[in-house]
């Protein structure tokens, strides 16, 4: 490729895979139950301690329905392993966009 066409190219190897994800948004309602998406590799809580996740993390289950007055979730790791659970701050978290949940 040449000209402009190769820096779309090399744009799109580097872009995060977030296609039909969004940022949660301190209004969002509804959020129980939803996957999420950590937007950092180090989450933390409305102090800014980190969150007590295993390492490695990169999806959670959202288990409330919307950001607390501390700007946090309450979510909680899935898959095979017990689930644990920790708080974080909403604008660390993605979520699917409704049309793409479809």
């Amino acid at each position: 490729m040449t000209g402009s066409g190769a820096a779309a190219a090399a744009d799109d190897r580097t872009a995060p895979a977030l296609t039909g994800w969004r940022p949660v948004r301190a209004t969002d309602t509804g959020l129980n139950g939803r996957a999420a998406r950590l937007l950092t590799s180090e989450p933390t809580d409305d102090a800014g301690w980190p969150a007590d996740l295993p390492p490695g993390t990169t999806e959670v289950v959202i288990v409330e329905d919307t950001p607390g007055p501390t700007v946090t979730l309450r979510v909680q790791t899935s898959g095979d392993a017990a689930p644990k659970s920790a708080r974080v701050r909403f604008d660390q978290l993605a979520v699917r966009d409704t049309y793409a949940e479809r």
